[in-house]
């Protein structure tokens, strides 16, 4: 019977071993915060601003880490640990988490329903989670070259977006004023204010890590066999080809699309690129069978390189209708819809969906009735491209 406690013991002990290594989590180091760098991002973020959103990103992060709410154990580089010149190659089974500014931008307009032209800005903040690991046939020959670029592939992407209107009037029928009139356009160091905001906001917010959660430990994911990627916003409407002329059109294209893909990734679960929508020199980095998107941060610029998606999605912005209803008394009622559509579909999903603001105001006599149709054409399909991403399927 000894012989049977023997194998009893190791079998148990072989056990508590094997549980242990399942129970353990992948190691990722936490790289410092990086901005997206693409001609759409047109808020400028300083280096104090960013080593205020570093500092904050961090300081969620390890508190989740002292919950035991993260699937993976937190590492924070120290600075020769960072990606620069003097670390040309770096460990191929490292996992880097870059938290990363994808979006900072803003949608400036003027509003002539004064006698005094009223400005606005609605800004847009976009904050993802990359985590990436170096590229397996990484060319030693060009790392550290071009600003310290470090080539590394995609494993996942926790994506989090925000949008919020400085200076929207309201007018005060009781003393005949206007209330939060800003006469002057909105300074860049407000919006950049704002952009922190935004991104302190979000980070008080639950953050789930459940669509990369199997990422961090499959190698198949690893290798990028089952991706998506928003590759194309069309705009068949012609009244958004009337409005949004050229360089609007495409800052407006990406938001679109960043937007659709925060809420597609989220509610999949699935690996899900950033969208290459925008500018030509967006798209144009969609050749050779790669993608690639360049990060900026203070230990100089990080390519993350990705075989091309495997499946690609196509958004439409295919209507825009606005009216004004006057209904005496200065009462007026100002009716925005947009449509966007989606291909292509997946199960029970619905291909386009549309959205409607409906604002009723009270203006002065001899006020314009002309509102800014672009801030709320914008605000419509920002939201409904996250109502269209996070469909059932």
């Amino acid at each position: 019977m000894k012989w049977l406690r023997i194998l009893m013991a190791v079998s148990l002990t072989m056990m508590v071993s094997m549980g242990s290594a399942l129970a353990a989590k992948p190691v990722v180091y936490l790289q410092p915060i990086c901005t997206y760098d693409n001609s759409i991002n047109n808020i400028h973020l300083d280096e104090a601003d960013r080593r205020q959103l570093d500092s904050m990103i961090k300081a969620k992060l390890h508190k989740m880490a002292s919950d035991d709410d993260l699937p993976y154990e937190l590492r924070e580089v120290t600075s020769v640990g960072h990606h620069s010149s003097d670390e040309l190659l770096v460990e191929e089974d490292k996992i880097f988490l870059y938290p990363t500014v994808m979006v900072s931008a803003s949608i400036d307009t003027a509003n002539n329903n004064t006698m005094d032209t009223a400005y606005t800005s609605t800004v847009i903040a976009g904050l993802s989670l990359v985590f990436c690991m170096p590229e397996e046939n990484l060319d030693i020959g060009r790392v550290g070259s071009e600003g310290n670029t470090v080539s590394l592939r995609l494993l996942g992407i926790v994506p989090m977006a925000e949008a919020e209107t400085i200076g929207i009037p309201t007018y005060d029928s009781q003393k005949n004023v206007w209330r939060n009139l800003r006469k002057e356009p909105i300074p860049q160091e407000e919006k950049e204010r704002k952009i922190v905001s935004m991104v302190r906001q979000m980070l008080k917010e639950d953050i789930s890590f459940s669509n990369i959660r199997s990422n961090l430990r499959d190698d198949k994911a690893k290798l990028g066999m089952e991706t998506y990627q928003v590759v194309n916003v069309g705009m068949t409407s012609q009244i958004a080809q009337d409005l949004f002329p050229g360089r609007e059109a495409e800052e407006l294209k990406f938001l679109v699309g960043y937007c659709y893909t925060a809420a597609y990734q989220k509610k999949t679960k699935r690996v899900v690129y950033p969208p290459a929508v925008g500018s030509n020199a967006l798209t144009d980095k969609m050749v050779d069978a790669a993608y690639k998107i360049s990060l900026d941060s203070i230990n100089g610029r990080v390519d993350v390189a990705m075989s091309n998606p495997k499946h690609t999605i196509k958004l439409n912005i295919s209507g825009m209708a606005s009216d004004t209803v006057e209904s005496g008394g200065d009462i007026y009622t100002f009716l925005h819809k947009v449509w966007l559509a989606k291909s292509p579909v997946e199960g029970e999903e619905k291909a386009e969906l549309s959205r409607l603001s409906e604002r009723t105001v009270k203006l002065p006599p001899g006020t314009s009735t002309d509102y800014d149709d672009k801030m709320i054409y914008s605000a419509l399909l920002m939201g409904l491209a996250q109502e269209l991403g996070s469909q059932e399927s």
